[in-house]
């Protein structure tokens, strides 16, 4: 296994970035808003503010995670691949509150490009041995931790 930076997954990793900031404008402008879809489904209280907040915060850790990724290498893959995860993992929350709510979850429609892009990271970064499975299944694990807390809390928030 590399010791160093691989650059295909420096790219998937900030394409990632950038799936997430069109997936925010997806969230905002699609199906009447995410935030009133969580506002009738969840937490009557969730607010815009609270929204872009959040969102903000996250896409500045992906963002942190991507450089150090970019300086140190593969010693700190686990946290863009994680980043990436719960990203896949959000995208499951929005097919499944379709299905269920039998309205379009906004974000549903761009949650699609995080499931090509963990997929390019097993094929270009596993598959090839620029990181290891155990490192990519762990990280997968510490975001399905963190979005089960993290979608239960709507339901807390009440």
């Amino acid at each position: 296994m590399e010791t160093k930076k691989n650059d295909i997954l420096t790219f998937i990793f900030w394409l990632n970035f950038a799936a997430f900031a069109i997936h925010v404008m997806d969230e905002t402008l699609m199906g009447g808003g995410f935030v009133p879809f969580i506002q009738r489904h969840f937490w009557a209280g969730f607010k815009i503010t609270d929204f872009f907040e959040a969102n903000a915060i996250w896409l500045t850790l992906i963002a942190i995670s991507n450089i150090l990724y970019d300086w140190l290498g593969n010693k700190v893959a686990i946290f863009p691949m994680a980043f990436l995860w719960e990203r896949v993992f959000n995208a499951l929350f929005h097919i499944g509150s379709t299905y269920y709510f039998r309205e379009y979850s906004p974000g549903l429609v761009t949650s699609v490009l995080f499931f090509v892009l963990l997929y390019f990271v097993v094929r270009y970064g596993v598959l090839r041995g620029h990181v290891r499975w155990r490192a990519f299944l762990v990280s997968g694990f510490a975001a399905a931790v963190f979005e089960s807390v993290f979608i239960s809390s709507m339901w807390w928030a009440h």
